[in-house]
């Protein structure tokens, strides 16, 4: 894996538990469902979603041959 893909996994899911604890706060604070749930999605979106995406279909691809 370049440094390339691990900046942009590392990256993704930091901001991802940003959006994590983003909607905890809010849940806290007593914010209106739909803004805890939204952030929640994006949260698990970048913690998962990105990661794999990154790893499937970039990480596995290797050097371009030819």
């Amino acid at each position: 894996m370049s440094s390339t893909e691990l900046l942009i996994t590392m990256g993704s899911v930091f901001i991802g538990f940003l959006l994590f604890g983003g909607s905890f706060a809010s849940f806290m604070a007593k914010r209106r469902p739909a803004v805890i749930w939204s952030l929640f999605g994006a949260a698990i979106v970048f913690i998962t979603v990105v990661p794999v995406i990154v790893a499937v279909f970039w990480g596995t691809a290797g050097p371009a041959s030819g």
